[in-house]
């Protein structure tokens, strides 16, 4: 199983079987993952993200790590802190498109923007990817500091988004 660590946390890309369980039971991913047990607080509109990803993971399993939800966990206590959902395989213009979240009592400590560093530099380094984009709600002032602090450039805009951009 590929997984990637920084100092403080540890990505783990969940394959079919692993994702439903965080989606359905999440105490149970836990234990067989062997982590302590989270403080839950998936909701509905990140449950409802969740099983998009598992259909597309379970319609190309051999390329699960390109559709599936990378579980963050923070090391020091061995429990999941949010995650980053890959948006599938690079496209045409060598994009790979990302989602992500940090559960709240985990906010404001860092975690999100080291974890996007080091999955996007595993990115940058797979073949036909040559950009990672992220695109976050006008208003989320916390996910656009992470992006800027991850080193992201802002590049397109639409009513309600923005669109961000890293590349080597």
């Amino acid at each position: 199983m590929v997984e990637l660590q920084t100092e403080r946390i540890r990505l783990i890309p969940l394959n079919a079987e692993y994702l439903k369980l965080l989606i359905e039971h999440e105490e149970q991913m836990a234990a067989e993952l062997s982590l302590s047990k989270g403080v839950g607080g998936l909701d509905c509109e990140l449950k409802q993200a969740l099983y998009f990803r598992l259909s597309k993971v379970l319609e190309d399993e051999q390329n699960y790590l390109w559709h599936t939800n990378w579980l963050l966990v923070l090391k020091e206590k061995n429990c999941a802190v949010g995650g980053i959902m890959l948006k599938g395989t690079p496209n045409e213009q060598e994009e790979v498109g990302i989602g992500y979240y940090t559960l709240p009592p985990y906010w404001g400590q860092g975690y999100m923007t080291e974890s996007i560093i080091a999955l996007k530099d595993w990115l940058l380094h797979q073949p036909n990817a040559k950009y990672v984009i992220a695109d976050t709600e006008k208003e989320n002032m916390a996910s656009h500091r992470v992006l800027e602090k991850a080193g992201a450039v802002l590049f397109k805009e639409t009513k309600s988004l923005y669109f961000w951009r890293f590349h080597l």
